[in-house]
């Protein structure tokens, strides 16, 4: 595996910490690989939600260094027919089910292969049927840090299942449009709008100002972050995509939008 000598994982799961499944998941990990770094990016997916999760891991698994195993599991279909993979792009790892949690990373980034994972002799034993996140992924994982070649693993396969996965695009009218994604806990509505997009959108503008057009509200595109005086405003955010703010308080309870799916254009002023 390429690398630092002290291997990054993450996990973003929908458990929770009310119960000891995280603990669980870690002390798998540790056991075949004590070097083992962990990073929480979340356990409050909302349960067995594979769009939501599938979206966080989008907003914030470039922010790892190169060959960082990213370890996803939310898995509503456990012990089911559905595969469990190991995906891997230029410089990144992903290990989860076959239910469309990476279809952010497969729109987006450059897959080089998708595994199957068969190879039963790296699960652990005996195998649960109900948390494969410990007993499959995991395991996985900790090898995988440990230098196992990834072709060992299993097959490679060429339809893993996808989610639809909004894009935003300038229309012939010069719209660029796009939707809501997720409402964030300050009440910050995010979208799919990309920094790319926007600015495509305004250099073919001529460097007008632009504005969101949100039903019947239209807000500002602004700079500066969120101490703005407008009630309302966008901005691109941290993770390089558009989202609808209020200042010290919720552009979901201002506009009544609480979640996804409401469409968003953005046009020049």
């Amino acid at each position: 595996m390429a690398g630092e000598a002290a291997p990054l994982v993450t996990l973003l799961t929908d458990f929770g910490t009310g119960d000891p499944w995280v603990g669980s998941l870690k002390g798998v990990l540790w056991s075949i690989q004590p070097a083992f770094r962990i990073v929480d990016l979340t356990h409050d997916v909302p349960p067995h939600d594979v769009f939501h999760a599938a979206y966080t891991l989008y907003r914030c698994y470039r922010d790892f260094p190169p060959w960082t195993i990213h370890l996803c599991v939310v898995d509503p279909g456990v012990g089911g027919d559905r595969r469990p993979l190991l995906v891997i792009t230029d410089d990144r790892y992903f290990i989860g089910p076959d239910n469309g949690i990476f279809s952010f990373v497969y729109a987006f980034d450059t897959v080089s292969r998708v595994i199957h994972i068969t190879a039963d002799h790296y699960f652990r034993r005996p195998l649960s049927e109900t948390f494969h996140g410990r007993d499959i992924f995991a395991p996985v994982a900790g090898w995988l840090s440990k230098g196992i070649d990834s072709s060992r693993f299993g097959e490679v396969v060429e339809d893993p299942v996808t989610l639809p996965v909004p894009v935003d695009r300038i229309g012939e009218d010069g719209l660029l449009r796009g939707e809501v994604c997720a409402v964030d806990r300050f009440g910050n509505l995010l979208t799919n709008v990309r920094r790319q997009t926007l600015e495509a959108l305004r250099e073919s503008a001529g460097g007008r100002p632009l504005q969101v057009v949100l039903g019947e509200r239209e807000i500002p595109v602004v700079s500066g972050g969120y101490g703005q005086a407008a009630p309302l405003f966008a901005l691109v955010g941290s993770s390089g995509l558009l989202e609808i703010a209020a200042r010290e308080s919720s552009a979901a309870e201002a506009t009544g939008i609480r979640s996804r799916g409401t469409p968003v254009a953005v046009r020049a002023g």
